[in-house]
């Protein structure tokens, strides 16, 4: 089981959307073992997102959730991938972009726990 959920700063289209699903399904498969058809993905947009205090109208917050078991190197793949996504197709500068990870080896699934 795999979950990334993406709040953005800037509201985002239906098309943004599906751009952003499509290239997160595929930036997944660096974490061996895990597969698009596995990832659920949760995109909130025009979310109110400050840094130091102030808004930011260009920036996003990404929290991954995982299995236990990706090494470093693979989440370090997966960040920066999800660091590309956001700045190529959303236009996000680097600086306004915080990825998080957490590990997880409970996740609830068609009614029972794995």
């Amino acid at each position: 089981m795999q979950y990334i959920e993406v709040k953005l700063a800037k509201q985002a289209s239906r098309k943004q959307e599906r751009i952003l699903t499509e290239k997160l399904g595929e930036a997944i498969t660096l974490i061996p073992g895990k597969t698009p058809g596995g990832l659920m993905i949760n995109i909130s947009s025009d979310e109110h997102i400050y840094k130091g205090g102030e808004f930011i109208e260009y920036g996003a917050y990404v929290g991954v959730v995982l299995k236990t078991g990706p090494s470093r190197e693979d989440c370090e793949r997966l960040n920066g991938a999800i660091f590309k996504i956001l700045e190529e197709d959303l236009k996000i500068p680097a600086g306004n972009i915080y990825v998080s990870f957490a590990f997880s080896d409970n996740f609830g699934v068609n009614g029972r726990l794995l």
